[in-house]
């Protein structure tokens, strides 16, 4: 099992979290990822890897952090299905910040769920609720609301720059 190959494609869909702007950057010809844990259990007949206490994945700019990270696959190629990050997960790349108890990438659905007080925030600007959704073909979110049903988010304007 190619454990650098797991992370690298959590990682690479897991980028396009922040609902606040678009990633400025390419999946392709990044560095290598680097994951640190407590422990380290896989279980072919389960078709788990988990990465157990204090997980650490970092490559180039992107770190995700987490009190576990597993990764569910299937078939002889072993081929992902799902992975779910739990316990503090904390999502950080340049200035955006994406923070919830739970986030689950739905790997054939193309479909990234953070829960648990989810929370994107870039700088000033923040988007918060009960749920975030992030539908990585069609490049768009969906924040449904926390407590009385509604979502709370933040826009501060840019600085003009003088010439």
């Amino acid at each position: 099992m190619n454990i650098k190959k797991i992370v690298f494609i959590f990682l690479c869909l897991m980028l396009p979290l922040s609902a606040l702007a678009a990633p400025e950057f390419s999946s392709e010809n990044r560095g290598p990822v680097k994951v640190t844990s407590d422990r380290l259990e896989v279980d072919d007949l389960a078709q788990t890897l988990v990465f157990i206490g204090n997980a650490v994945a970092t490559q180039d700019d992107v770190t995700i952090q987490g009190n576990r990270l597993t990764v569910k696959y299937t078939g002889e190629k072993r081929e992902i299905e799902q992975v779910v990050a739990e316990g503090a997960v904390r999502i950080l790349q340049g200035t955006r910040v994406a923070v919830g108890e739970r986030a689950v990438l739905y790997h054939l659905e193309e479909r990234i769920v953070l829960t648990g007080s989810p929370e994107v925030r870039d700088g000033e600007n923040y988007v918060k609720g009960q749920e975030i959704t992030v539908y990585l073909k069609d490049k768009r979110s969906v924040v449904t609301g926390g407590a009385g049903g509604r979502v709370n988010a933040v826009f501060a304007p840019k600085a003009e720059e003088n010439p």
